[in-house]
């Protein structure tokens, strides 16, 4: 039976954003409040199978930078438009770097496409979920495309119909000093293992100087 992690998901929101409380005081101000409302909002689930391949399974791996599109076995074809870093966080503890990113769904069968699922960060050689996660992150990344307000650019969590293509973005919760970085893209996780692996440069990355809302 496919089951809903809907639920599941947002507990995890929850009890990430305790963490953040901590640290950021995330839930002082009505603004954070809604941001974290939003951020719920945006969460998007997938089923997952009963019979899911093996994670540690060795797959395909497709390689990009900025500015590229990659073609996933006339599948699936991703660009990365755009990586951005916000300046307007304690950047002596973390970075909240964002990567705009297009997605073109070329079957006629839906795919899953969610933060939670889909995406992870690897940096300095260390494969993890929780950048791509993380609630300070996600909270930065809102609060930029509310400040920038000429856009209805949303995070990259939806299914994507057979035939459509998507614009959204990523956000990644990444050390103040690394090495090597790069934004790792699932497309059918669950299924099967392979990947395409975006490479992030220091030289690539614009900045966002000004105040967030």
């Amino acid at each position: 039976m496919k089951r809903s992690r809907k639920i599941a998901a947002l507990l995890l929101a929850a009890a990430m954003c305790g963490t953040a409380l901590l640290s950021s005081g995330c839930g002082e101000s009505s603004s954070s409040h809604r941001d974290m409302t939003d951020y719920e909002a945006s969460i998007y689930s997938p089923e997952v199978p009963e019979s899911r391949v093996d994670e540690n399974t060795p797959g395909e791996v497709k390689e990009g930078v900025v500015g590229t599109t990659v073609n996933y076995n006339d599948k699936v074809e991703v660009t990365l438009n755009k990586l951005l870093e916000i300046d307007d966080v304690d950047k002596t503890t973390y970075r909240v770097i964002i990567a705009e990113m297009t997605i073109s769904n070329k079957t006629s069968e839906k795919i899953d496409c969610s933060t939670l699922a889909h995406f992870r960060a690897e940096i300095d050689g260390k494969e993890e979920t929780g950048p791509t996660r993380d609630v300070q992150a996600a909270v930065a990344a809102r609060r930029y495309y509310s400040t920038i307000n000429n856009t209805d650019m949303q995070p990259l969590n939806q299914p994507i119909q057979g035939g459509e293509t998507v614009t959204g973005y990523v956000y990644i919760f990444a050390p103040t000093s690394w090495k090597s970085m790069s934004l790792v893209y699932i497309p059918y996780r669950y299924y099967n293992t392979d990947r395409i692996v975006f490479d992030i440069n220091e030289s690539e990355l614009e900045h966002y100087s000004g105040k967030l809302n």
